[in-house]
């Protein structure tokens, strides 16, 4: 395990511990005082004994590490990377990051261990700034991903991922259903036709682009299980690990296959709102999951003539909200646009479509005609630049 910690929280646990240490000198009469001060300097004389065996690495502002990495953490946005004297740091990936291989701008799904990399720390954030990939580009591994019959998963050969992780209606076989009420956000509600709107999306877009885009639904209702929170928070029985694991591993396979076959692509989270009932809220954590596109288009992304929200308009969708600095909460963008969107995963929106736009059949098809027309239009403007690469692996 290696800790990276600043020389101010060194001295800091330092002089706590010999505090502890005359604290045992005490005549304590009272036996539980005396184990928990035990227990208290035990844990502290632990955590100095690693940090004097570990090799540390301090960022100072605008310091710069070239070396290798090692891994990525996807889900807690970290990077380990070690030096040429095998000194390894765990930095923190910010939103603001950019990763970058020459002229073109790559996300964190893509980077690969044993690559060469250098990196830049800001200390204002204080996380990486930008990570320079060193020489050529090296592509993952396609692993063959996990799969379950309670998560559906369509491959595509199109730059987009319609993603709808609640909409589902079936039990998960040996799990009960969730009542942990104290668990950060909390629900276990589904959103009423997302899956079929989902699906419908999926099928008109194949009709409009002559190619597939990705789906990948939850069949699972959200009582059983959330897809759209992190893994400690969307489940309270084991068993739904295997289904959790199928949803998200597919989400990651097919970012990975998108990168590798295009400069940019779009995942798009479908769910379903009632607050406001007769409108289409984004979420994109006010653009920044749309960065990558953001980056080079600026706001024309988010709320221009070609962008999905303006399409809405023009086909009678009110949408919410509008401007650069409003507010998009509380639908600003969950787990899944926040893990898999910009700079970590391909660039991300997430829709709540209103129960008007998915109340019955007859609306929600109606409904999924439009939302491909907009993603058509979207796709035409954004998406359609591609790259000499083929994935090594496919499900089949």
């Amino acid at each position: 395990m290696i800790i990276t910690i600043a020389q101010s929280g060194r001295q800091k646990l330092q002089q706590d511990t010999k505090l502890g240490m005359l604290y045992l000198n005490v005549d304590l009469q009272k036996n539980w005082q005396l184990q928990m001060l035990r227990t208290l300097l035990l844990k502290r004389i632990l955590i100095l004994f690693l940090l004097l065996a570990t090799r540390l690495v301090v960022a100072n502002e605008n310091q710069v590490f070239t070396g290798k990495l090692i891994s990525v953490n996807l889900a807690k946005s970290e990077i380990v990377i070690e030096n040429d004297k095998q000194q390894q740091s765990i930095i923190a990936v910010a939103r603001s990051t950019r990763i970058i291989h020459g002229d073109q701008k790559v996300t964190l799904i893509t980077l690969c261990p044993e690559q060469q990399i250098a990196v830049s720390i800001d200390s204002s954030i204080p996380a990486v700034d930008k990570i320079r990939i060193l020489g050529d580009r090296k592509l993952p591994p396609k692993l063959l991903y996990p799969t379950s019959e309670l998560v559906t998963v369509i491959r595509g050969d199109l730059p987009i991922i319609i993603s709808a992780p609640h909409g589902g209606r079936e039990a998960i076989p040996g799990v009960p259903k969730r009542n942990n009420e104290s668990t950060p956000k909390f629900a276990i509600k589904s959103d009423t036709n997302t899956y079929q709107l989902a699906s419908t999306i999926t099928e008109q877009l194949e009709k409009k682009l002559n190619g597939k885009p990705w789906l990948i639904a939850a069949k699972f209702h959200r009582s059983y299980l959330d897809a759209n929170r992190s893994l400690e928070n969307a489940l309270e029985h084991d068993k739904a690990k295997a289904v959790y694991t199928a949803y998200h591993q597919a989400l990651q396979h097919a970012i990975l296959e998108i990168t590798c076959q295009y400069k940019t692509g779009l995942l798009i989270d479908v769910h379903g709102q009632s607050r406001l009932p007769d409108v289409v809220w984004r979420g994109t954590r006010r653009g920044t999951t749309l960065g990558g596109l953001v980056d080079d288009f600026g706001w024309d992304v988010v709320e221009g003539k070609d962008s999905l929200m303006h399409t809405f308009n023009l086909l009678d969708y009110a949408t919410h909200p509008q401007g650069m600095d409003a507010s998009e909460g509380p639908f600003g963008g969950g787990f899944i646009t926040a893990t898999y969107g910009y700079p970590y995963g391909l660039n991300a929106i997430q829709l709540e479509f209103g129960y008007s736009f998915r109340a019955n059949k007859e609306i929600y098809l109606k409904t999924a005609i439009d939302t491909a027309e907009a993603i058509k239009r979207f796709h035409q403007r954004y998406l359609t630049k591609k790259l000499d690469c083929e994935p090594d692996a496919i499900n089949r």
